[in-house]
């Protein structure tokens, strides 16, 4: 029962970096990022911020949806 959370889990990380998106201010430099999907959204000082926000969270889902189907994968055969 919990792989199925934990791809649940990796398909919403997944969808919500792919939907993302990042932007800037120029003045003051404020570099953002927000998840239209779930109305999360914040700025940094930096843009290397926003782009690990959004770089983590699609990776994350995707490690987990690869994880979930290795797993099922081994189970099965």
């Amino acid at each position: 029962m919990i792989r199925w959370f934990v791809l649940a889990a990796g398909v919403f990380l997944f969808f919500n970096g792919m939907m993302s998106r990042t932007y800037d201010y120029t003045n003051p430099a404020r570099y953002c990022w927000q998840m239209d999907y779930i109305g999360l959204y914040s700025c940094f000082a930096g843009p290397a911020g926003p782009q690990i926000v959004v770089w983590g969270t699609t990776l994350l889902g995707a490690a987990l949806i690869a994880g979930c189907a290795l797993f099922g994968r081994r189970r099965s055969g």
